[in-house]
């Protein structure tokens, strides 16, 4: 189920539009010239290359074609690249805003408490409870709590102008839906470290430099000096150390990515638990106060306990999504459906 933060209060107009992750990329990639640039030299590359490729045909040359491959390999990681960092640029974007406007419902939580506490020191104030100082400390408390919270409100209606503007839809007013989580997928160790060694265009490199260094080396032991063909012989072995040490930077990058993955996920977990209890004791609290059995004052406290604990666990569920994406980046599970989505268009 996907629930919306109403963000009609920061943008005036007639419509309201409401928008999850999926549709603020589909938007923003249908508006965005550079995306739409990034895309169109990518294809022209492409045709160029098959282009080069047909030429090639007549030579019949494997170290042509190996160096054309490696050209053609480089040309889709540099596109994948490009396309992943933008599609993560929205994903972050999207993700502050929303914790933004949370953020916002904490100050104007913040600000009604020390709104509160203010009148009650100057209450104090004039039966004598408390001395000019202290009054004086809690009046400087609450203008830099309304400061902040004035600050927050004007950047976050800014930024979500230029948002809008970003999807097309300049002068609408936007409903977010909130991110959603659920763990339903979680790899193996060993399957993450095997998918990262078959879709790394790095270690691919690395293999075509031995390839080309083994053809090297067949060809300077025909016609060669033996000087010369020692040098290849050398270039060899060095190609393929290279080669077993890109490995094993690999796997050990690829566990460390799967760390990093799992600890997401425990995250997710212990602020979701801590959010829960947060809201039982706010709910506790509601129920005192009806009962006058507690102050404003202490329910609008657990009141912004529960909104902070509803960041955290929002802001590790936004982790969650970054983390997840990025393990599925390097394992190649999100490239085929990028490349063959955008090149389809």
């Amino acid at each position: 189920m996907l629930i919306f933060l109403n963000l009609s209060f920061l943008i005036f107009a007639e419509e309201t539009v409401s928008v999850d992750l999926d549709t603020v990329i589909e938007r923003i990639m249908e508006n965005d010239l550079d995306y739409r640039l990034t895309v169109a030299n990518y294809e022209r590359t492409m045709l160029e290359y098959e282009k080069r490729k047909a030429n090639y045909l007549l030579q019949e040359s494997r170290y042509n074609e190996l160096e054309l491959e490696n050209s053609i390999r480089s040309a889709e990681n540099t596109y994948r690249n490009a396309i992943e960092q933008f599609v993560n640029n929205i994903i972050r974007e999207y993700t502050d805003l929303y914790l933004a406007v949370l953020d916002l419902e904490i100050k104007n939580i913040n600000f009604e408490l020390a709104e509160t506490r203010l009148r009650e020191a100057e209450a104090q104030y004039r039966i004598g409870d408390i001395g000019s100082i202290a009054l004086l400390d809690q009046e400087n408390s609450f203008k830099d709590i309304q400061f902040s919270l004035e600050n927050a409100r004007d950047d976050l209606q800014h930024k979500m102008k230029e948002f809008a503007g970003k999807l097309g839809l300049a002068g609408k007013s936007l409903e977010l839906a909130e991110l959603d989580y659920n763990n339903e997928w979680m790899p193996e160790e060993e399957e993450v470290i095997q998918a990262v060694l078959e879709n790394s265009f790095q270690l691919y490199t690395k293999e075509n430099q031995l390839r080309l260094a083994e053809i090297d080396l067949e060809r300077a032991e025909l016609t060669a000096a033996e000087l010369d063909r020692k040098i290849k012989e050398k270039a060899l072995e060095i190609a393929r150390l290279e080669l077993e040490k890109t490995r094993n930077e690999l796997k050990e990058g690829a566990r460390q990515s799967f760390y990093q993955y799992k600890q997401a996920v425990k995250r997710i977990e212990l602020n979701r638990e801590r959010l829960r209890s947060a809201e039982e004791k706010y709910r506790l609290r509601e129920e005192q106060y009806k009962l006058g059995l507690i102050t404003r004052v202490e329910v609008l406290e657990y009141k912004a306990s529960m909104l902070q604990a509803k960041y955290n666990y929002l802001s590790a569920v936004a982790n969650y999504h970054l983390t997840e994406r990025a393990l599925k980046w390097e394992m190649g599970l999100e490239t085929e459906v990028l490349l063959n989505e955008n090149t389809d268009k």
